[in-house]
């Protein structure tokens, strides 16, 4: 069985390997350029793709494969996830056809999109300036609701390719398109949500009090504004999915007239971990007809890595492209001599993880001061308020990871609910949120991962989670005051446990080995209680 294994690998998978490649170079030329003709060929190349997955006769014998005696491990692991992806894409010529058109159209619309702001066109970079920066109520409200205009847009097309993914799913014995996802996602179901059910039980009372205490000081920045009223467009993210500064801290001052790519490789590289041909190969600054979110994408799995981000000398930037560099860093350091197929991350949540560890660090005192070249009297007289912020932010990112999860479960159970309420009533009960006043609009569908990134969100929460439990095991092991902060130890352990693997163990498997034990949330409900009590 094994040299069958190996023959069937040894035919299909250099046909993969040079469409995959084809795909990510056309979608990263889409993404940076926005022009049609390349929307065109990533269509078509990702046809030819999915032609191959629905290959009734290569099914057949994966499926038989699979369930016969392979006794190399490298080799069953490869058949195992070669049959996951096989059995994500199955199927006919016109659900193909119609699959690819709706993601094209959708993924060319938040590409071209300008929030159009009293009667002018904006950037995303120029809306979250106004988050940050407007102190009038009243331009808030319509700078939020100019964010949300890219849901009206999408929402038709987003709900037909819902029902798609639906039947897909439906035809293969799953309940919906969630539930498979999750399950070739090598993530239980009831599991995740009883995870879910833990994590707010132990969060609300935290959550709640410094919720409290954030809106207070943001109701103070607005005359005739209480905590009571205060609404989505107080925050400073459209979403309220990043925590606003509001303890005494403007990071934002730390960052300007700096190149944060400067600071983000200095970071990486005294940890023992070069990013310097990663950053040449990327797209950095915004322009026009450029994607406007952030991303890192590894074409070829033979060290051509690219990241784009939109870069501006703020804390915002700062942050992400710590965390798109954590992704990029990973897949870096994949062990070469790897198969193909397990030449990736151990899961999306396991890259997930790594990338949430390096963004936390643009909040961490010992890193503002050495890297960032902060004195230290100016980080000292921030340090408590830092502290509270980074709590802020841990707890911020969990609730709306909730919102998410919820959200989209029931999007794939009923598309045809009122799905413009549903998003307000999980609002409310994760963000402690209300909903804004005669508001009926498709403000979910603005959120671009239910298009291009469907059942995606639990994969953050896990790498909340896994960056906890990470950490803690480098705080046992490293010496210093903080281990991703100029110790070159770090970058060691970092690559012979967490990224040399590669896809070569289930998940679960990855983060025992690299900390000792399973997943476990006590590491980050303990995470928050030593930050506040700090």
């Amino acid at each position: 069985m094994d040299e069958q294994a190996q023959a069937f690998l040894d035919n299909l998978v250099p046909v993969l390997e040079s469409l995959e490649k084809g795909i990510n170079e056309a979608y990263w030329k889409v993404a940076t350029t926005g022009e049609k003709k390349d929307e065109e060929e990533h269509a078509r190349l990702m046809k030819e793709l999915l032609q191959i997955y629905v290959d009734p006769d290569r099914f057949q014998t994966l499926k038989k494969l699979r369930e016969g005696s392979i006794h190399d491990p490298l080799l069953k692991r490869q058949i195992h996830l070669l049959h996951l992806d096989f059995s994500k894409n199955q199927m006919d010529p016109e659900q193909i056809e119609e699959s690819v058109r709706l993601e094209t159209e959708i993924e060319s619309a938040f590409v071209h999109f300008r929030a159009v702001y009293r009667g002018k066109k904006v950037s995303n970079n120029e809306i979250m300036q106004a988050f940050r920066d407007e102190r009038d109520t009243y331009k808030r409200k319509d700078v939020w609701k100019a964010s949300k205009q890219v849901g009206e847009i999408v929402k038709e097309p987003l709900l037909q390719l819902v029902r798609l993914r639906n039947r897909v799913a439906q035809a293969q014995g799953y309940r919906d398109y969630y539930q498979m996802s999750l399950f070739l996602n090598e993530i239980d179901e009831a599991e995740l949500f009883s995870l879910l059910d833990e994590l707010k039980e132990k969060t609300d009372q935290p959550f709640s009090d410094i919720k409290k205490e954030m809106d207070k000081v943001i109701a103070e920045r607005y005359r005739h504004l209480r905590p009571e009223g205060i609404r989505p467009w107080h925050y400073e993210d459209p979403f309220f999915q990043e925590a606003p500064m509001v303890f005494d801290v403007d990071l934002d001052r730390f960052f300007r007239d700096r190149k944060i790519e400067d600071l983000s490789e200095q970071t990486f590289r005294e940890i023992g971990l070069d990013v310097t041909r990663l950053l040449e190969q990327s797209d950095l600054y915004e322009r026009a007809g450029k994607l406007q979110h952030a991303f890192c994408m590894d074409l070829d799995r033979k060290g051509d890595i690219r990241i784009l981000c939109n870069l501006r000398p703020d804390s915002y930037w700062m942050g992400t492209l710590l965390h798109e560099l954590g992704h990029g860093v990973y897949d870096q350091f994949i062990d070469e001599q790897l198969p193909y197929l397990l030449r990736k991350p151990a899961h999306t949540s396991a890259t997930e993880a790594v990338a949430i560890m390096m963004e936390r660090l643009s909040q961490e005192p010992a890193w503002l001061q050495r890297v960032a070249g902060i004195p230290q009297e100016q980080v000292e007289e921030v340090r408590d308020d830092l502290h509270k912020q980074s709590v802020l932010k841990m707890l911020v990112q969990i609730r709306w990871c909730m919102v998410m999860i919820y959200f989209e479960r029931d999007l794939y159970a009923d598309p045809d609910q009122n799905l413009n309420r549903l998003w307000w009533d999980y609002v409310e009960r994760f963000q402690f949120l209300p909903r804004p006043e005669n508001r009926n609009a498709p403000d979910w569908a603005a959120k671009i991962h239910l298009s291009s990134h469907p059942v995606y969100y639990q994969n953050y929460l896990l790498g909340d989670l896994m960056a906890s439990q990470i950490m803690d095991t480098l705080l046992q092991e490293v010496k210093g005051e903080h281990p991703l902060v100029g110790s070159h130890v770090t970058g060691g352990i970092l690559r012979e446990r967490l990224f040399k693997l590669g896809a070569t163990y289930p998940w679960r498997d990855w983060l025992k080995k690299a900390t000792g034990e399973t997943l476990n949330p006590d590491y980050f409900i303990r995470q928050i209680a030593d930050k506040s009590d700090s």
